[in-house]
């Protein structure tokens, strides 16, 4: 009895599959010209994304107790990145920590 229902969808994929291969014998051009159209089309709206790895947007509330403990930490403790900088006490995650970590990534 459960056998019957198997063949059926069997029978009817079957059927399907030889039909679209039919189809895609006869008009390949449509099925090589069309997706890379379709991924030319998608390519522009990546380039035009922007993501957002910034930590502290991602993941920390609005009015945190988090950003406040930052910022008497920034007000009280500067953080000198010209002479004797030091990485462990960076405070916010900017450009130049990014590329430092893709640097030991890559």
């Amino acid at each position: 009895m459960f056998m019957a229902g198997i063949r059926c969808v069997d029978h009817f994929l079957n059927r399907s599959f030889y039909e679209l291969g039919l189809l895609v014998g006869k008009h390949p051009g449509y099925f090589l010209i069309i997706p890379i159209l379709l991924t030319l089309l998608g390519i522009t709206g990546v380039q035009q994304m922007h993501n957002n790895i910034d930590p502290e947007y991602l993941f920390s509330p609005v009015n945190g107790p988090g950003k406040y403990e930052r910022a008497v930490a920034e007000e009280f403790f500067k953080t000198n990145y010209t002479s004797r900088f030091n990485v462990a006490r960076i405070t916010r995650a900017g450009e130049w920590t990014y590329k430092y970590t893709y640097s030991f990534i890559f």
